[in-house]
């Protein structure tokens, strides 16, 4: 496997990690049942970064799994997934912030992944703004015939495992998401991992 990194992703906080081209990122469920939303850019150009958009028309469905590309906002080959123990992946829902909290469930000052990210970038000087929508991993989402919207717990058992091969250079992060109001994750927000290795 060669030399490998490790990175824990803190209940309800997130990460960053980088990767070069051909290197594969593994994102670890470690108790099962928690999102975790995920986004990379190209550390080269900032401006360009994961688009959830351009994957969906580039793989034509809504669930990435093992062979799919995840294309940056450039339609230029980000990642391709080569394991998927989960099997359910949501390339549709924002991120949550603190207006979601607000608005939606009465709440202020609530732990989001939005500034989870900003908090990660620090060294890269990003701006809200300049996130993209994430991928959401470990998410259950259901959609309807009449595009009703259902929130679903997790599939993920403890340990199942997404690993992508970069293809490119990337920076990115992950954020153990800090939903506890909604199904996702099981009302419970556990620790995720996140691994970069030469091989898997």
């Amino acid at each position: 496997m060669g030399d490998e990194k490790v990175v824990r992703v803190p209940a309800g906080e997130a990460r960053a990690f980088e990767a070069k081209a051909g290197q594969y990122v593994t994102v670890v469920n470690l108790e099962g049942r928690q999102v975790g939303d995920f986004m990379v850019f190209n550390p080269e150009n900032l401006n360009e970064r994961l688009s959830t958009n351009a994957t969906i028309v580039h793989i034509g469905k809504l669930f990435p799994g093992v062979g799919d590309e995840i294309l940056s906002d450039l339609r230029n080959p980000m990642l391709e997934v080569v394991r998927d123990d989960c099997g359910r992946h949501d390339l549709l829902i924002a991120a949550c912030d603190p207006r979601r909290y607000e608005i939606y469930y009465n709440v202020s000052g609530h732990p989001n992944c939005s500034d989870n990210f900003i908090e990660a970038f620090r060294p890269w000087n990003l701006e809200p703004h300049q996130l993209p929508q994430p991928i959401n991993l470990f998410q259950n989402m259901g959609y309807g015939d009449d595009g009703g919207l259902e929130f679903r717990e997790s599939l993920a058992k403890p340990g199942d495992l997404i690993v992508f091969r970069a293809g490119m250079d990337l920076m990115g992060g992950v954020s153990s998401c800090p939903m506890d109001l909604n199904p996702i994750s099981g009302f419970k927000v556990t620790d995720l991992e996140i691994r970069v290795s030469d091989g898997v």
